[in-house]
């Protein structure tokens, strides 16, 4: 156990997601444990594990909201996943220019279960990806080495089956630029609440506010034009725009926590 807790901090992160990767097959071969439940259970295992080898508690991944800041932090982080997503949806509309109304038939019932599905897949990736291995890797590496390392595991979890070369490819960019934006979240607070409120504000009002025709019924918004106008440079421009600017808003206007 003890040679374990001496494996530089690289190593220790591929055992991690070895194990991870070790779940993605099983859960393959048995449908029923294809689900974020599993996968956050086998996370939280190894992460237990890990830490406490270096006599670490799991609470020291800050994943709750323990006090007024960290609390303050995640719903600051909501409001701008919520306003990225807003700004994202104007421009895309604007270079589009698809028809849209505000839905008249609105499900509150519909609209928490989604915030909470949206809240449990938000909580599940941010503990997965910038709880223990992203803040074991910052322990030696530089920020930017850190993020890079976890951008590629990221990516590859929302790459789907028989996806095109060039649908992979815009996956892996745009995740990965997600996936930067959440772990200078963690770099600036020390804590995952904040990555974890822009996390959820983006997915929560992507699902209510669809930049693209073809959203659900339940959503705030429905587009009323077809595809036919649509393009890298409108529908993914607007995207990594919104998405630079709240990176460099972040990292030159959120002082960082000691």
């Amino acid at each position: 156990m003890k040679m374990i807790a001496n494996l530089p901090p690289w190593l220790k992160v591929v055992c991690y997601f070895l194990f991870l990767f070790l779940a993605t097959v099983i859960a393959g071969v048995v449908p029923v444990l294809n689900d974020f439940i599993f996968f956050f259970i086998i996370a939280l295992i190894m992460s237990w594990i890990l830490l406490r080898l270096e006599n670490k508690s799991l609470s020291s991944l800050g994943f709750w909201p323990r006090d007024k800041r960290t609390t303050t932090d995640f719903f600051k982080g909501l409001g701008i996943g919520i306003g990225m997503l807003i700004v994202t949806f104007l421009l895309t509309v604007l270079l589009t220019k698809d028809n849209w109304k505000l839905n008249s038939h609105i499900d509150p019932i519909s609209l928490l279960v989604t915030f909470l599905m949206c809240l449990w897949s938000a909580f599940v990736q941010e503990f997965v990806f910038r709880g223990y291995p992203f803040q074991e890797l910052l322990k030696k590496y530089h920020p930017w080495v850190a993020q890079l390392l976890i951008v590629i595991p990221f990516g590859l979890m929302h790459i789907n089956k028989g996806m095109a070369v060039d649908d992979i490819i815009l996956v892996m960019l745009s995740t990965g630029a997600g996936s930067v934006l959440f772990g200078l979240a963690y770099i600036k607070t020390k804590n995952l609440m904040f990555p974890i409120g822009i996390h959820l504000g983006w997915n929560y009002a992507q699902e209510l506010i669809p930049r693209t025709a073809g959203g659900k019924g339940s959503a705030l918004v429905i587009i009323n034009n077809s595809h036919a106008t649509y393009n890298m440079f409108n529908i993914s421009l607007p995207y990594f725009l919104i998405i630079l600017i709240t990176i460099i808003a972040i990292w030159k206007i959120k002082k960082p926590v000691g």
